[in-house]
């Protein structure tokens, strides 16, 4: 972090895009570094692409839920303590929140979250809805609507040793180079599926759900395989055809579809390194290690 007069900034590589944090308050300040330890740029970022502006204050509006509103280039939230503005066309996002939030991460976390991956996703960083873990150096991109099993999937592969780059949504960059992003999250499942130990719960898309720390994370992957997810009784997995797995996709759950055509990119990029799918049992375990073992050899 550096100085400059009463402001501070925070010099960040989000995703590889350079962006700064700037803010008056060092805790608020120290709460944004600790969310984005992973991306902590090692030089100043001379010219942004993105920049956060976050003041300490009293916000108009302190409701419990977040209310996010996208029209076009521009976003708007209110809630949690917390309002703020983001624009697409100029890379800049402000908020102001309420002192408390600094010693909030979660609340603080998932604020900064929503700004900044509105700006990323609007700099060829292209959201996709689906979990994603590694073997060896392969992503392995398990894609399906909610309440498939994407999370409960990162959370087998973890605990069993796997490096998670997401539980719910991957970042797609193709230029100048291929590669998925990953930002590094709590893995969010149902309180039944957490495992032992004490988790705090959270309000996800109006279910309650346990909020497991992630143990090993991956940040960036250059090589994928694309799972869609199924139900079933008995575990199975095959080869499916790409541009059907590129049509199913292509159903986009709400909030994806505001940027089709950059998803319909994506999603045939992460297509072409092959597609398969999986149909679940119960035991999420013995998916991650049929995937595992199918894929550990891939070249």
């Amino acid at each position: 972090m550096d100085g400059n007069g009463s402001s501070r900034f925070l010099n960040l590589l989000p995703f590889g895009i350079p962006t700064q944090i700037i803010a008056e308050d060092p805790q608020l300040l120290a709460a944004a570094a600790a969310a984005y330890a992973h991306w902590l740029a090692e030089a100043p970022v001379a010219e942004p692409s993105i920049e956060v502006r976050l003041e300490t204050g009293s916000p108009s509006t302190i409701g419990v839920s977040l209310d996010i509103v996208v029209d076009g280039s521009r976003l708007r939230l209110n809630g949690r303590g917390a309002e703020g503005t983001a624009d697409a066309a100029t890379g800049k996002a402000s908020a102001i929140l309420s002192p408390e939030l600094a010693e909030y991460a979660a609340a603080l976390t998932d604020i900064l979250d929503t700004l900044l991956l509105f700006l990323l996703a609007r700099r060829a960083r292209t959201p996709v809805h689906a979990s994603a873990f590694m073997v060896g150096d392969l992503a392995l991109v398990l894609a399906g609507p909610s309440g498939s099993g994407k999370s409960t999937l990162a959370l087998a592969a973890a605990e069993r040793g796997y490096k998670v780059l997401s539980d719910d949504m991957i970042f797609v960059q193709l230029e100048p180079e291929f590669a998925i992003w990953g930002l590094p999250r709590p893995i969010h499942v149902y309180p039944a599926d957490a495992p032992a130990g004490d988790h705090p719960k959270r309000m996800r898309s109006g279910k309650l759900k346990a909020a497991v720390p992630l143990r090993a994370a991956a940040l960036r992957a250059e090589r994928t395989a694309l799972v869609l997810l199924e139900g079933g009784s008995e575990l199975a997995l095959s080869a499916a055809v790409p541009a059907t797995a590129i049509e199913k996709l292509m159903d986009l759950d709400a909030g994806f579809a505001l940027l089709k055509p950059e998803s319909k990119k994506a999603i045939q990029a992460l297509a072409s390194g092959g597609a398969w799918r999986l149909k679940l049992s119960d035991d999420a375990a013995a998916a991650v290690d049929l995937l595992a073992s199918r894929f550990a050899a891939q070249p």
